[in-house]
């Protein structure tokens, strides 16, 4: 009845990333809908200040801007995080990798991993996995909360808008 949270090393990668997920009532193209409306991520979580796209590739790839307030907006984070096309696993799931473009920010490196299956009819399993090096120095413990704290709210987000709930909305007053 709630979403879950923790950090985690994935496959085929060398750093720790925040990850949640959260079972939707909502039919997987409704979810999809809202993890490719790049334009709009700044409504997922409260730390993401800004979401513009930037440049559409012919290849299907979609450049964002991307700017996102840490600790308390104490810090500001910005970057350029290049979206592949969409792409179907063997095992019927939908997988959309962003990754930062080198340079493009004023951080070391961020990556994201939006993964949605199908769970029977109406209902959607979403998984978030992000991961942001700052490249100031901080403890591991703090930047893993951080992450997990950053993915949970933007499951939650998805969550709440694909229902036809919305906990967050930077809109309202």
């Amino acid at each position: 009845r709630h979403s879950l949270k923790w950090n985690w090393t994935p496959p085929g990668r060398a750093q720790r990333f925040g990850h949640a997920e959260t079972l939707v009532h909502a039919p997987l193209e409704a979810v999809r809908q809202l993890v490719i409306d790049f334009a709009n991520y700044k409504a997922l979580a409260p730390s993401i200040t800004t979401s513009r796209v930037v440049h559409h590739w012919p290849d299907g790839s979609t450049d964002v801007y991307l700017r996102m307030g840490v600790l308390n907006n104490t810090i500001t984070f910005w970057n350029v995080t290049r979206f592949a096309p969409l792409r179907h696993a063997p095992q019927g799931e939908e997988i959309l990798e962003g990754q930062m473009v080198p340079g493009k920010g004023n951080i070391d490196d961020s990556a994201t991993v939006w993964t949605l299956s199908a769970a029977g009819p109406g209902w959607t399993v979403l998984k978030f996995d992000v991961l942001l090096r700052p490249g100031v120095p901080a403890p591991q413990s703090l930047i893993d909360e951080q992450l997990r704290d950053s993915a949970m709210d933007v499951v939650n987000s998805i969550h709440d808008r694909a229902q036809g709930s919305n906990k967050f909305d930077p809109y309202s007053g």
